[in-house]
C-alpha cells in the first residue's frame, strides 16, 4: 500500500468540497493560491519578520531614551560647577536624538549659572539645530540673549534677524522683535531699533503701543513723528444750520 497514495486519496475530498464551496469566478483565485501556497506562505513569514523587527527596534530605541534620561538626571544630581558643566557635555554628545535637545538645555543653564557664557551659547545653538518649531526658536533666543550679556551685540543682531526672516510671511513674535530691537540699540544701529520699535507698537494698542512709540522717538525723533498714527476726523463743532425750504436759516421758535 503506497501511504502517499493514500493520504492524496483522504485530502481529495477536502479540496473538492473546499472547491465546491467556491464560486466558478473564484475558482482561478483558489487554484493560484494552491498553486503557490509555498510562496504565500513564505512572504507572510518575511511581513511577520519585518514586523517583529521593527518592534525590537522601537524598543530598543525607547531604552535607549529612558536611560539617556536616567543619565541626564544623575549628572544634573551629582555633580555641580565646572564638573557639571563636563559631565553634562560629554553626555549631550552622545545621547539619542530623541534626548538631544533637553541635554544640550541642561547644558546651556548649568554653563551659563557657572558663568561659562561661551558654552552656554554653543549649547543653545546645538539645542535649536536639534529640533524645530517652537521649542527651536526658544533655545536660537537663548543663544542670541547669551551673546547680549557676553556683549556681541553683532553676532546678537545678525542672529536675530535671521530668525526673523525665516519666520513664515504674516507670522509675528513680539518677543523676537523686541530682544532684535535690544541688540540693535546695543549694536549702535538706532534707526533699526526704532523701526523696530515702531512696527511692535502698530500691532499692539493701549500702554505697550505709547511705550514703544516713546522708545522709538528717543532713538530717532524724525523717523517716530512720520509714523504717528493720524487722529479721526471730528465733526466741526461749529457747523452751519441748515436753510429751510424757503431759504431761511432754522431759528428756535419763540414762546
Amino acid at each position: 500500500m503506497n501511504p502517499q497514495k493514500n493520504q492524496g486519496a483522504g485530502d481529495a475530498p477536502l479540496l473538492r468540497d473546499l472547491q465546491a464551496e467556491v464560486s466558478h469566478e473564484s475558482a482561478p483565485l483558489l487554484q493560484f493560491m494552491l498553486r503557490h501556497a509555498g510562496l504565500i506562505a513564505g512572504v507572510l513569514v518575511v511581513f511577520l519578520l519585518v514586523l517583529v523587527g521593527t518592534g525590537i527596534y522601537n524598543w530598543h530605541g525607547d531604552s535607549r531614551a529612558e536611560e539617556a534620561r536616567d543619565a541626564l538626571a544623575r549628572a544634573t544630581l551629582q555633580h555641580s560647577g565646572a564638573d557639571q558643566v563636563k559631565a553634562l557635555a560629554q553626555l549631550a554628545e552622545s545621547v539619542p536624538s530623541s534626548t538631544r535637545f533637553a541635554a544640550y538645555m541642561a547644558l546651556a543653564q548649568s554653563a551659563l549659572a557657572n558663568g561659562d557664557y561661551d558654552t552656554a551659547a554653543q549649547a543653545y545653538g546645538k539645542a535649536a539645530k536639534s529640533t524645530d518649531g517652537a521649542f527651536s526658536l526658544s533655545a536660537a533666543l537663548g543663544e542670541a540673549g547669551i551673546l547680549l550679556q557676553a556683549g556681541k551685540s553683532a553676532q546678537a543682531l545678525t542672529l536675530l534677524q535671521g530668525l526673523q526672516n525665516a519666520l513664515p510671511g504674516g507670522a509675528s513674535v513680539p518677543q523676537l522683535r523686541q530682544m532684535l530691537a535690544e541688540a540693535a540699540i546695543a549694536a549702535g544701529q538706532k534707526e533699526l531699533a526704532a523701526r523696530t520699535y515702531l512696527a511692535l507698537a502698530r500691532e499692539t494698542d493701549g500702554v505697550n503701543s505709547s511705550y514703544l512709540r516713546t522708545r522709538a522717538a528717543e532713538l530717532d525723533p524724525t523717523l517716530a513723528a512720520a509714523d504717528e498714527p493720524v487722529a479721526p476726523e471730528s465733526p466741526a463743532a461749529d457747523a452751519k444750520p441748515k436753510p429751510d425750504a424757503a431759504g431761511q436759516k432754522d431759528t428756535p421758535s419763540k414762546p
